[in-house]
């Protein structure tokens, strides 16, 4: 899947409603969505819709490339690390971005793993802020 920077922009977000993805990619945006806020959520029904577009060793493949995703951004919550790109795409470095970002850095999994971790709903307003600790 080739994706330009308009597509991730709008997929991490707008990925339902978005005309720019196929029903396959939705439903990879699906599982990763599910796989970071409500793994259990992910039962036989939804491994169904995926083989209805995936293979088993793609779907195997997704799941461990979402997984090892996740757990990489789990542990940079869990260090003082700030994003590596100012809000206009430059590459800054870490006491830049300190400067940009302030005490609290922006995610940047702004999407779904934050809303999880505010407790917001499904779909809900971003959530601006990493967790701390």
């Amino acid at each position: 899947m080739g994706l330009t920077e308009e597509m991730i922009d709008e997929g991490v977000e707008r990925y339902r409603e978005s005309g720019k993805f196929t029903e396959a990619e939705k439903l990879a945006f699906r599982y990763s969505e599910l796989m970071a806020t409500d793994p259990g959520a992910i039962g036989e029904e939804f491994y169904g819709a995926l083989r209805e577009h995936y293979s088993e060793a793609e779907i195997v493949e997704l799941g461990v490339f979402i997984g090892f995703n996740a757990g990489y951004h789990t542990f940079f919550g869990t260090l003082d690390f700030y994003p590596m790109f100012s809000p206009d795409g430059r590459l800054v470095s870490q006491e830049e971005s300190r400067r940009i970002y302030g005490d609290r850095p922006v995610s940047h999994l702004r999407g779904p793993l934050a809303r999880a971790q505010a407790g917001a709903p499904e779909g809900g307003a971003r959530a601006a802020a990493a967790p701390r600790r």
